[in-house]
């Protein structure tokens, strides 16, 4: 396993309750929730939700998730990490 660090961030009560309920729905932890925006920093070497830096691959999921046409779902994290072999 590669070496893992802890961060301690401070946020806004309220911005955190409504966040943690989303992930709770996604089948996220805090931790994963976080890791995931990390890691799609880490790949994209850019802020993953300015529209305006979206690439091609990530408006054509857009426009799928929008057309609710063969989108793939999981019931939760480890799911989607299995099926993506990490």
């Amino acid at each position: 396993m590669k070496e893992q660090e802890a961060i301690n961030i401070s946020i806004e009560s309220e911005i955190k309750t409504i966040a943690e309920e989303i992930f709770r729905q996604f089948g996220l932890t805090k931790s994963e929730a976080i890791e995931l925006f990390y890691r799609q920093v880490a790949l994209t070497k850019n802020i993953p939700f300015i529209q305006e830096n979206f690439n091609q691959e990530t408006i054509n999921a857009f426009e799928e998730l929008e057309a609710k046409e063969d989108l793939t779902t999981y019931n939760n994290f480890a799911e989607l990490r299995k099926d993506l072999g990490v």
